[in-house]
């Protein structure tokens, strides 16, 4: 818990030193509250991201998918969108080792009402199949013990 206190510090430190810094430059109100509203926006989570983020699988009750992520990744990145079938999509994207190499990984889960399941991966832009994302999710849980 006290982790997470000061990460949320840093990151609003992170996020108010450009905010004075643009507050000092030239440009104009309007140009310096877009660049305080991306900043915010990059360093917040929204609540659909929290809900998987925090969330624990049937199939590893001891960690919570950003603690897999943590754990498994090389920078872990999380974010949503809306879904063509009107849900939420929530995405994350870090690099793994796949047989050996480094290699990209995109993993979304799909969000709707209260619940969410994996429904996606895809490695170094290359779908894999249900069967490999169920593995994955296995060894990312493993990877806390």
């Amino acid at each position: 818990m006290e982790h997470k206190k000061i990460r949320r510090a840093i990151y609003i430190f992170v996020a108010i030193v450009p905010l004075l810094l643009a507050g000092c430059s030239s440009s104009s109100s309007s140009d310096a509250s877009d660049v305080s509203s991306d900043l915010l926006d990059y360093f917040t989570e929204s609540a659909n991201v929290s809900s998987v983020k925090d969330a624990n699988l049937s199939s590893c009750p001891t960690a919570t998918l950003g603690e897999m992520a943590d754990a498994f990744m090389t920078n872990p990145s999380w974010r949503d969108f809306p879904s063509t079938s009107g849900g939420t999509v929530v995405e994350l994207t870090g690099e793994i080792s796949y047989d050996g190499f480094p290699a990209d990984a995109l993993i979304q889960f799909d969000l709707s009402g209260g619940s969410f399941e994996a429904v996606y991966l895809g490695i170094n832009d290359v779908d894999q199949s249900l069967l490999v994302l169920s593995a994955l999710l296995t060894k990312m849980c493993n990877a806390t013990y």
